[in-house]
């Protein structure tokens, strides 16, 4: 049995990425139904949403479902008060910056006394390290293609990193949308996948359709890295809003920048994915957009990665290493 499977309590090794506005119940119990696992993309929602939208994803599916947090106090404080109560199944926790042992001795326990199961994303090896040791059932390992927060190292040099260092189950992110990604994230010693951009283009995501073409229409080179300024830098399409952050970067000192990005991306990610402005707005999507062609269900984007994933380890088999004709089994 699939080792992140088994620890988590799912179907299919695939994880739904949390995303602000895209990632509520709709698109979580769809792809909790399809057997990968949905989270509810909460992190710093108002508690009556938390409230509303995990009693909302508990009526569509029975199935497994995380809603995600952030590793800083003030955030964990305010949603540990009402976990106990909602029980969501999962607690997926983001992490921005340098991630304290004690706090995820002090949280994980908590959450592991009401049930919970905890899934850790990391951007680099420190903070992955840090996460197992404070108890953490398995662990993300999110690469730079990735789209939103985004990290400095690549995922096909994280993976490997992770799996030969950690014990519990590695799940790869960044730039993944397909079986083949799949299919090298676990040659790169990956136990599961996530994917967050393609549920962007989902049928079941209730957010502007302007959201999903643009999914659709996007190439190789749609998307910039914002907001460096701040220390917590993000992937998105290139637009009129990504090119005034760039301005501001570019003409202010470091300091001086980031204090001048804060109202410019304030609430910019509701506008595009709930009002559909797609140049004022904030589409936080990852490089790997330019390989999504068409809108589909959930069901259908993780069968498909399924069996193309299944498909390619097996061709892989008759690779040849050599100019003489030769099958490895």
């Amino acid at each position: 049995m699939n080792r992140f499977c088994k620890a988590i309590g799912v179907e299919n090794p695939i994880i739904q990425g949390p995303m602000a506005w895209i990632s509520t119940a709709p698109l979580v119990a769809a792809v909790s139904n399809a057997g990968g696992l949905g989270v509810l993309g909460v992190g710093f929602a108002p508690d009556d949403f938390v409230i509303q939208q995990v009693a909302e994803t508990k009526k569509l599916t029975t199935k497994p479902f995380a809603i995600n947090t952030v590793m800083i106090p003030e955030n964990l404080d305010r949603l540990t008060g009402i976990i106990k109560s909602i029980n969501p199944p999962v607690i997926y926790a983001d992490t921005l910056g340098e991630l304290k042992l004690e706090l995820c001795e002090k949280y994980f326990e908590i959450w592991h006394s009401f049930g919970c199961k905890v899934i850790v994303k990391a951007g680099d090896m420190e903070t992955a390290v840090t996460a197992e040791k404070g108890g953490a059932d398995a662990l993300i390992v999110k690469g730079w293609e990735g789209g939103g927060h985004t990290a400095y190292e690549a995922t096909t040099v994280l993976v490997p990193q992770a799996a030969d260092v950690l014990s519990v189950p590695v799940v790869a992110s960044g730039g993944i949308a397909d079986g083949r990604g799949m299919a090298a994230a676990i040659a790169l010693g990956a136990d599961a996948i996530e994917m967050g951009t393609v549920f962007m283009a989902c049928s079941d995501a209730a957010v502007h359709p302007n959201v999903k073409q643009s999914i659709v229409d996007a190439k190789d080179m749609s998307t910039v890295i914002t907001g460096t300024s701040t220390g917590e830098p993000c992937r998105q399409f290139k637009n009129k809003l990504s090119d005034k952050m760039e301005t501001i970067e570019a003409e202010n000192v470091r300091a001086k920048a980031a204090e001048l990005l804060r109202p410019v991306a304030e609430s910019s990610l509701k506008l595009a994915m709930i009002e559909g402005d797609m140049e004022n707005g904030a589409v936080m999507a990852g490089q790997i957009a330019a390989l999504i062609k068409e809108i589909r269900s959930a069901e259908e984007i993780i069968s498909t990665v399924l069996s193309d994933a299944q498909i390619t380890l097996k061709q892989i088999v008759n690779f040849s290493f050599s100019g003489k004709e030769s099958t490895y089994e």
